[in-house]
């Protein structure tokens, strides 16, 4: 720091969020396995007593990243015109962003943290409501009828993230057009109307 210059103390909101900046970039460079709070700490130039208080360890800082994460997703889908692409380009956009610190942070958190975080897929999501929409827009094209489950409404993203917990692979395209074709499409159009 220059000579004369004063250093400014973050508090509060914008601290939070240089922490959480600093979290995802450590996730982003170490993955899971080496994200720590000390690097957080060490990137932020936060002490690790500021990061505790507000979080007890690197599992609840994840939430955190993913709550932030969720807080960013779109509210509305844009659809292609056809509830299988639509559906397919979903499941590929999951399969990019699992690709990267969410997908790290994700898979941590279910293998470490309290189960009590763990949102059902039976019931209504942020993913679930996105998917409604497509659904929605391909029932006033008149490609379905009917109004599908959360559960229907959770499937696809549901075994992608089944299978990428487990194997730690992502599944590959073909697999999505099968999940598609085979188990989220016919659990869709089978609604009742």
């Amino acid at each position: 720091m220059p000579v004369g210059e004063k250093r400014t103390r973050r508090r509060g909101r914008v601290l939070e969020e240089a922490i959480l900046d600093a979290a995802w970039a450590e996730l982003a460079e170490r993955g899971w396995s080496g994200f720590t709070v000390e690097g957080v700490a060490a990137r932020s130039g936060a002490a690790k007593s500021v990061i505790y208080r507000r979080w007890s360890g690197r599992v609840e800082l994840a939430h955190a990243l993913l709550a932030r994460g969720g807080a960013a997703t779109p509210e509305t889908v844009e659809s292609r015109g056809d509830l299988r692409a639509d559906l397919l380009a979903f499941l590929r956009d999951t399969v990019r962003f699992l690709g990267g610190p969410f997908g790290d942070a994700s898979r941590g958190i279910v293998m470490e943290g309290d189960s009590g975080h763990h949102a059902s897929v039976f019931g209504g999501r942020v993913l679930a409501a996105l998917v409604g929409e497509l659904v929605d827009q391909a029932r006033l094209r008149g490609e379905i009828s009917g109004s599908p489950s959360p559960l229907a409404l959770n499937i696809g993203h549901a075994v992608v993230m089944w299978e990428f917990t487990l194997t730690h692979r992502l599944p590959a395209d073909d697999d999505l057009a099968r999940l598609v074709d085979e188990v989220w499409l016919p659990a869709i159009r089978s609604a009742p109307a």
